[in-house]
């Protein structure tokens, strides 16, 4: 992490450097700028998706932008990264700063997560259900 920026909405952005060489003299430059908040159960439409949601993450939803430049020679990655970072923040800070973008994120994150859930789960049930019949027909021939 090279850097944290408190918002005015109380919120911390934070600003990584994931940058690496990858071949030679070139590099690959990494942006990464993350906001993350902590839901709490009223947020989720039942306790069950919020227990589900505590044990599957680390209890934050995030708001992650990420830029990549790729092959870049090794004495403009400072001057990339750094052209990468203001451009970002200065486009979209004040998204980032409104009052309301914690109670945004977390909406869309939490509907997210609760739709992936019951995709998880009625795979789950199909898959059961595709064993439970395997079981039943593994001794009959088909003609």
């Amino acid at each position: 992490m090279v850097e944290k920026i408190q918002l005015d909405n109380g919120l911390t952005l934070e600003i990584w450097n994931y940058s690496r060489k990858i071949a030679g003299d070139r590099w690959l430059v990494g942006l990464l700028i993350q906001v993350g908040v902590s839901p709490e159960e009223v947020h989720f439409s039942n306790r069950e998706y919020y227990q589900m949601f505590l044990e599957k993450t680390d209890g934050r939803v995030y708001y992650r932008y990420r830029k990549e430049r790729t092959f870049v020679p090794e004495d403009q990655v400072e001057s990339l990264f750094s052209t990468m970072k203001e451009n970002f923040l200065s486009a979209a800070l004040p998204y980032l700063s409104h009052p309301d973008f914690r109670d945004r994120l977390i909406k869309r994150e939490v509907k997210l997560f609760e739709q992936k859930m019951d995709w998880e789960i009625s795979i789950k049930k199909k898959d059961e259900e595709a064993e439970k019949l395997e079981e039943l027909w593994k001794d009959r021939k088909i003609f």
